[in-house]
């Protein structure tokens, strides 16, 4: 895990989102991934989206980046992890679920590519969800096609979408794809739901999935979610299972 020139480029796309937060966690304490030539390169980049800045007020002796954070305006990032190896404030292993009392605790979450290698995914998931305050912000920057073997899974539209939007009800900011030979080209990934396909695209090489999406105010009731070629879709916007999905599918979870 690490950050590289797409994931910086995406926090930096959404510092103003959160300038206003006091505290923030990210899965696993991360380092920069980028060499000197690959630092200049995405130094250029920061300053084509109006952020002049230079190596030394983004970096700090040991590799990690809550320097970079503090220079974006990021609030206080602490770190979780299933070890205290790299210096995370709050052990737990994210296979399990979250104890009560880290419920809410904080306003953004960010999944740095850390989910796609836990092997109980959708538990990992749940906890970044319940991990937010109301109104917090979750952001993940995960790989995508041309990583196959990377980690236990390659994540797809449909976890933006049919998780975090229509399952948790969260304010989609931003789902998008970024190339790694062009790491500022963003690809637009919309909404897979009624497809015929979902949201299958054939890419060529390594990419990355990025997401940034608001918690609501108050949690909507929760069902389990299907991916979007399963559901029939409403022209009054509303998703609607089919009967042979809803046997498979089972009851509501909370």
């Amino acid at each position: 895990m690490g950050i590289s020139i797409i994931p910086g480029l995406f926090l930096a796309r959404h510092c103003a989102a959160v300038k206003d937060k006091s505290l923030g966690l990210i899965l696993g304490r991360q380092k920069f991934h980028m060499p000197e030539r690959r630092m200049a390169r995405f130094l250029s980049h920061l300053k084509a989206q109006g952020l002049d800045l230079s190596e030394a007020e983004i970096t700090q002796p040991d590799g990690f980046t809550e320097t970079f954070f503090a220079r974006l305006g990021y609030p206080v990032i602490e770190a979780m992890d299933f070890t205290a190896q790299e210096g995370a404030q709050h052990l737990h292993d994210l296979n399990l679920p979250l104890r009560p009392d880290l419920h809410g605790k904080f306003d953004v979450v960010i999944d740095g590519g850390t989910t796609e290698h836990i092997f109980h995914i959708g538990t990992a998931l749940d906890t970044c969800h319940h991990l937010l305050k109301p109104g917090g912000i979750m952001m993940s920057f995960v790989a995508a096609d041309g990583w196959f073997g990377h980690g236990f899974f390659q994540t797809g539209p449909d976890v933006p979408w049919r998780y975090w939007h229509h399952a948790r009800g969260y304010e989609m900011l931003e789902v998008s794809l970024a190339p790694r030979k062009s790491p500022s080209k963003l690809i637009k990934v919309p909404d897979p739901t009624g497809k015929p396909r979902g949201g299958v695209l054939a890419l060529e090489g390594p990419h990355m999935l990025l997401y940034a999406a608001r918690k609501p105010l108050v949690d909507p009731p929760y069902a389990m979610p299907i991916q979007g070629h399963y559901v029939d879709y409403d022209y009054d916007g509303k998703d609607k299972e089919t009967p042979e999905l809803a046997r498979v599918n089972g009851p509501v979870n909370p």
